[in-house]
């Protein structure tokens, strides 16, 4: 496995989104999730409880929907079973979709940017037994007092890409081969497959969809060394202390390695 894999501490994705409080009520209302800090054009969500940062929403006014597929296909959020319960209890009728697993309910829901979310309690390998059942068969009893998910994870993100080339730089990258388009993080699973799409190449900064994948890096990981081996690669950035360092996916997504 990768050196860079192995000093990775956390993960977050980054949304571009249009109407701040309008994603807003999304995910706190459907999903659950907490507002933890707000600053300029950033939000930053997590749990009501743990109050770590999972990831982010980025208030991009000026850019415009996507046409055809997103590059961000799915994210994969593991929360408690209760805690889902309570969400279907509460807005039962905001989910797109509600399954029955060997874990309990999971649901299906899609921001206001058309961004879809899954929140289970099943372990990835069980997402495929998951079976649909119509809304009216949710047997729930509703906590008055619940807020939200006490805490979470991400645990897999499922992204479109143009063409195989692009897996291939990411394997580069993290200098791992993916099995089927998977990688198998410690941390998360990122899923990469294939779509014909006139915005799966789009610029970042064109469209309402993921804009960058941060991985948050071990102090002591020598990451000025690290960002050497992609000096022939365009669309670099490395900060004068040798702390953040940011590469371009070409025709794809910005990742950010950050101490």
């Amino acid at each position: 496995m990768s050196e860079i894999i192995d000093r990775i501490v956390a993960f977050q994705p980054v949304y571009r989104v249009l109407h701040r409080e309008e994603n807003l009520d999304f995910f706190r209302d459907v999903l659950g999730l907490k507002v933890l800090m707000e600053e300029g054009a950033m939000v930053w969500l997590g749990g009501h409880e743990a109050k770590l940062d999972r990831f982010q929403l980025e208030e991009s006014p000026g850019l415009r929907s996507v046409n055809g597929y997103k590059k961000h296909s799915r994210t994969v959020i593991k929360a408690a079973t209760s805690e889902i319960e309570q969400l279907l209890a509460r807005d039962l009728e905001k989910v797109a979709k509600v399954y029955r697993g060997k874990s309990g309910y999971t649901f299906e829901a899609v921001s206001p940017e058309n961004d879809v979310f899954l929140v289970t309690a099943e372990e990835l390998t069980d997402l495929s037994a998951l079976t649909e059942i119509e809304k009216s068969e949710v047997n729930v009893v509703r906590d008055k007092d619940f807020k939200g998910l006490s805490d979470f994870v991400i645990s897999e993100i499922d992204l479109n890409v143009a063409d195989k080339e692009i897996i291939e730089f990411y394997e580069s990258v993290f200098s791992m081969k993916t099995i089927d388009g998977v990688f198998d993080f410690p941390f998360v699973s990122l899923k990469l497959s294939v779509a014909d799409g006139e915005d799966v190449s789009a610029a970042t900064d064109e469209t309402f969809d993921l804009e960058f994948l941060i991985f948050m890096i071990d102090k002591m990981f020598d990451l000025e060394a690290f960002s050497a081996q992609f000096e022939d690669v365009d669309g670099t950035y490395l900060d004068a202390s040798a702390k953040t360092f940011s590469l371009e996916v070409p025709s794809h997504v910005e990742l950010w390695f950050v101490k």
